[in-house]
């Protein structure tokens, strides 16, 4: 390696050896930058990126927040390095880093609306919408950043004059807005409607709601079906566990909104185990591996597994068991009994028609859930859901238990204790906090209550206004 002659020859040379694969090198340099020069942004956010990729969020959050505390948590800094944090699932450190911003007054519209989604992700509403509120106060870009949306589910109306929802109508009907902007505010609206027993006036706002995000964001449910088919098909090579004795990774998987955000937090807070919500991590993974031809390649599948594996474990105090609640991970679980045969699987089933009532009520953020916003996909979606699980429990050797949802939510304890004895868990119970887990599912609102049982047969509300709902009837 030639010497560096100066700090720009070093970045270079560490911008080198990262892009070579020689992680450790690379990051010494930067560490060693980042002493010396703190404001410098290339190398704080190279350093953060060498960090994260190696599965280190805490210290990928850190070196952001002592990049932003250098620069005196000037706005652009700040900005960028929150949402870094939050992606991070470090919500704590965003939250921070959007605090002392904001008490220097060094913020944007787009910063308050940045700390409204980190307070909400945290649990704490009612500063969340004081941030919104500020963020709607100062003009922020209601096109790009669909605060209106995000502000419904801060609290439950009870009052059919509250002025949110003038607010919320005003915007859905504003033709100057684009449609995906608009059907945002419009599934808030509806949420409000809802929490007022408005049930026909909300069924009339998801219908034109869900018509606008169609408009802008088709689905393919042919691509969906040749997926399922290929998956089936599809054979992977095994490692039989070498290497990671001591890990049991836990994956949540099911249908959207069949209670996988509240089975994974109350496990975790239950057994003390580390909920690192939808990681994401699988899907990159599988994608790769299919792409590659890599599904037979056993040394592919070890590094696949050693990749899973530090994104799981990252950079926080250790635990026995990690739980990853990304429901549509059940597109790849014989990926998941190649590189993990001691995993458990805990699969989500919910009423069919509150399932699909609850995916036709939910604006989702990735595409991979564009099928939520016509009754004939979802209807699909879950045909080709239940025949890829049945394949797979004929097929894997892996673990499986079902958990139905209105069971749960009548006796969570007992639901919990049978949860705790199937993957292995210590009999030492933990108490359920739900703060102390960042939340950033679809269920962001829903999960931070108290168990409830109002959501079970709640299809049958909106029946009379939704009649595509009687296909789900049993």
């Amino acid at each position: 390696m030639p010497v560096p002659r100066s700090d720009n020859d070093a970045f270079a040379i560490a911008s080198k050896l990262w892009q070579i694969g020689q992680v450790a090198q690379a990051e010494a340099i930067l560490c060693e930058l980042a002493v010396r020069l703190p404001r410098r942004e290339d190398v704080a956010w190279l350093l953060a990126e060498v960090l994260r990729n190696q599965g280190r969020l805490d210290a990928a959050a850190r070196t952001v927040l002592a990049f932003c505390q250098a620069r005196g948590f000037d706005h652009e800094a700040s900005l960028r390095g929150a949402k870094f944090a939050q992606q991070c699932q470090r919500q704590q450190i965003a939250d921070e880093l959007c605090k002392s911003a904001i008490a220097r007054d060094n913020v944007s519209p787009e910063l308050w609306a940045v700390a409204g989604n980190v307070a909400r992700e945290l649990g704490d509403f009612e500063r969340s919408r004081s941030c919104y509120l500020t963020a709607l106060d100062a003009g922020v870009d209601l096109n790009t950043t669909f605060v209106l949306g995000a502000l419904a589910h801060t609290m439950r109306y009870t009052d059919p004059g509250h002025p949110d929802l003038a607010r919320f109508a005003g915007h859905f009907r504003n033709g100057a807005f684009s449609a995906r902007a608009r059907a945002a505010t419009g599934f808030g609206l509806a949420k409000a409607y809802d929490d007022i027993a408005d049930f026909k006036s909300s069924a009339k706002v998801l219908r034109e709601a869900n018509a606008l995000v169609r408009s802008v964001q088709p689905w393919n449910p042919t691509a969906w079906r040749q997926f399922v088919a290929s998956r089936k098909q599809a054979r992977v090579a095994g490692l039989r566990g070498e290497g990671f004795a001591g890990f049991v990774p836990v994956f949540v998987v099911g249908l959207p909104r069949t209670g996988t955000t509240l089975t994974a937090t109350r496990l975790a807070g239950h057994i003390g185990g580390r909920d690192r919500g939808e990681l994401r991590t699988l899907q990159f993974i599988a994608q790769r591996l299919i792409e590659g031809n890599h599904l037979v390649d056993v040394a592919a599948i070890g590094e696949a597994a050693q990749l899973y594996y530090m994104h799981s474990r990252q950079d926080d105090a250790p635990a026995l068991h990690y739980i990853d609640q990304d429901p549509l991970n059940f597109r790849y679980l014989d990926i998941v009994a190649a590189m993990f045969p001691q995993a458990r699987i805990i699969h989500c089933r919910r009423d069919s028609g509150d399932t699909a009532l609850s995916l036709w009520r939910q604006d989702f953020a990735h595409p991979d859930c564009g099928f939520a916003y016509d009754f004939a996909s979802i209807a699909d979606y879950m045909a080709a859901h239940d025949e890829l699980m049945s394949h797979w429990q004929q097929v894997l050797a892996l673990p499986i238990l079902t958990v139905q949802y209105e069971k749960f939510v009548a006796d969570p304890q007992r639901v919990l204790a049978e949860l705790q004895k199937y993957i292995g868990a210590s009999a030492e119970v933990g108490r359920f906090d739900s703060m102390v887990i960042p939340i950033n599912t679809s269920s962001v609102w829903q999960a931070r209550q108290p168990i409830y049982m109002s959501s079970v047969g709640r299809a049958r509300a909106y029946t009379p206004f939704v009649p595509e709902l009687a296909q789900f009837v049993p």
